[in-house]
Order: structure tokens, then C-alpha cells, then sequence
């Protein structure tokens, strides 16, 4: 025997209570417990992430696409317009599920990059952090951690605007 067995052995002969098997698996599992309920938890996490981007890429191409078609009578916006009608970003802000709101606007970008005849493009993007849920900022205080949700959608104008006031500084989707 070797004089770590030795001494093992000895400590079992000494104390009784060690050596008893009882709790082990209930000593491991308490041990594995708490990296069980972080992947848990962060996998609910990921999984109401792919929820926003997905729901974002949809009220992306959902805006785009009323950009394309409702782009003919001069009446097209970004925003809402005088006389009450959606824009275009206000259309991507209703159709996004809740996630984008009032205080999102200014992540929602739409431009027609060529011009407003019919074929040129309505360019609409959503640049959106998606802040973790179960898992504050600055938990290993290296910083706040944000993971981008980024969604682009470019449509062709099924018909010439007549408005004159429509951006077109920008680029399509790339």
C-alpha cells in the first residue's frame, strides 16, 4: 500500500462517518446543479433572441414590402404622415411583435438609394440590440455585453412615386 491509501484507510478507521457512500450522489448533483440552471437559463435566453431577430427580419420585409407597393400616389413616408396614413418606418414599428417600440425609431433606417421611378429600391433596415435577459450587463464586469440584431430587406418600386421629398442617401443591403 502506498502511504496516501495508508492514510486514507486510517482516517476511515478513525472517523466511521467517512466511510459511508450515502450522500455522494446527492453531494454531486448539488455540485452540477448550479452549471445545469445557467445553461438552462441561457439557452431560454438564445432562444427569445432568435424570437427578436426573427420578428425583426419579418417587420423588415413587412416595411420594405408596403414601401414597394404603396409608393405610387406621392403619399409614401418614412414617418407618419400629415394626414395620419403609416409610414413606411411606422409600418415596421407595428409589425415587428412588440419587440421594436416609440423608443426603437431611430433603429429603423428606410431609403430609396436610386431614386423613387418604378424598379429602383426601397431599402429598409433595423440595426436592434438585443439586451440578455437572465443575465445582467456587466456580470463578469468586463462591460456590457449586446448582440446585434441586424436585418435588411431591399424591394424593387412596383410603380413610380411622385413624391419629391424621399432619402435617398444610403446604400441597399449588404
Amino acid at each position: 500500500m502506498t502511504k496516501t491509501t495508508k492514510e486514507a484507510s486510517s482516517l476511515r478507521r478513525l472517523f466511521p462517518l467517512f466511510r459511508r457512500e450515502e450522500g455522494q450522489a446527492a453531494f454531486e448533483f448539488v455540485l452540477i446543479l448550479p452549471f445545469f440552471v445557467f445553461f438552462l437559463l441561457l439557452l431560454i435566453d438564445f432562444g427569445i433572441m432568435m424570437y427578436e431577430y426573427v420578428s425583426v427580419s419579418n417587420a423588415v420585409r413587412e416595411g420594405a414590402r408596403y414601401g414597394a407597393v404603396n409608393c405610387g400616389d406621392g403619399a409614401c413616408t418614412v414617418d407618419t404622415a400629415l394626414d395620419g396614413s403609416d409610414g413606411v418606418r411606422d409600418r415596421v414599428l407595428d409589425r415587428s411583435g412588440g419587440i421594436l417600440g416609440e423608443d426603437n425609431r431611430d433603429e429603423v433606417t428606410v431609403v430609396w438609394p436610386d431614386g423613387s421611378t418604378r424598379g429602383d429600391s426601397v431599402v429598409v433596415k433595423v440595426d436592434h440590440d438585443y439586451d440578455f435577459l437572465f443575465f445582467p450587463n456587466d456580470i463578469l464586469g468586463i462591460g456590457e455585453i449586446k448582440i446585434p440584431v441586424v436585418s435588411c430587406a431591399d424591394m424593387r418600386l412596383e410603380q413610380t412615386d411622385k413624391a419629391q421629398s424621399l432619402p435617398s442617401s444610403g446604400s441597399g443591403c449588404q
